[in-house]
């Protein structure tokens, strides 16, 4: 197990109501897709997606959901937390014309790594997707990247009206890119895989995870027993096409199924 290091909260900015980024300085050395195990020291201890990383310092970006997460959002700047990590997999970087499709709480990982991928050479176009203006997350330091963005909206308050997978479909049918890669909601991305054709991909997946390790087994999918905090959280196309639980159930704490 990596060791476990206490940290202070450098800064915090408010995206929405539901969502914050709290940005530390420390030189965690991660890569685009990869995530830390996170604890407050009152209990549990959670996953996080890295949204920002540079030499100095890096940024988890968090949606209010449960009791973790409501506890962390009542810390201030200045207070302290302990971290592990970077775990994981992470994003094949392309230099060739690529497509990055978001949905939601998970866009920001997109922002790592699209400035990645820009040093790289990459020809990047983003599509940044939410349900409505209020819950739209990033805009504005997309545009600070020399990326094309593509703002939607299911309920057209921001950007386009549609889902992101309409968008994505749309845009597919009318140029050509080397590689697709998606950050969001797990049905958005099944749905996602069902209309981009040929193109090669890769999938950030969120699921619940305990030890970040591969020890405990909790986030193995079925059939072929993968690991996601180990062989993931990105997983190639050959390795999605593979799972045959991908977009019909997850696993709670105790490991019983759920169905989407």
């Amino acid at each position: 197990m990596e060791k476990r290091i206490t940290i202070k909260i450098d800064r915090i900015v408010e995206e929405t109501n539901d969502i914050k980024t709290f940005t530390f300085k420390h030189t965690l050395g991660a890569k685009p897709g990869q995530f830390i195990m996170l604890t407050d020291f009152e209990g549990g201890e959670k996953p996080f997606s890295i949204s920002n990383c540079t030499k100095e310092e890096f940024s988890v970006t968090v949606k209010r959901i449960g009791e973790f997460t409501t506890r962390l959002f009542q810390k201030c700047e200045g207070d302290y937390v302990s971290i592990r990590g970077a775990y994981g997999s992470s994003f094949f970087v392309s230099k060739n014309k690529v497509l990055l499709v978001g949905g939601g709480y998970a866009v920001p990982t997109f922002y790592f790594f699209a400035k990645v991928l820009l040093e790289a050479g990459a020809d990047v176009t983003l599509i940044n997707g939410a349900r409505t203006k209020i819950e739209h997350v990033f805009a504005d330091r997309f545009i600070e990247l020399d990326i094309k963005v593509l703002n939607v909206t299911d309920d057209g308050s921001f950007g386009e009206k549609g889902t992101a997978v309409d968008i994505a479909q749309k845009i597919i049918s009318k140029d050509k890119f080397d590689f697709l890669y998606a950050s969001g909601p797990e049905l958005m991305m099944k749905a996602l895989q069902n209309v981009i054709k040929d193109i090669d991909y890769e999938f950030l997946f969120e699921r619940y995870m305990k030890c970040a390790i591969g020890i405990c087994g909790n986030c193995t999918m079925d059939p072929i027993g993968l690991r996601l905090c180990v062989e993931g959280p990105v997983l190639p196309k050959k390795k999605v096409e593979l799972l045959t639980e991908f977009g019909k159930y997850h696993r709670d704490a105790s490991g019983k199924r759920h169905e989407f």
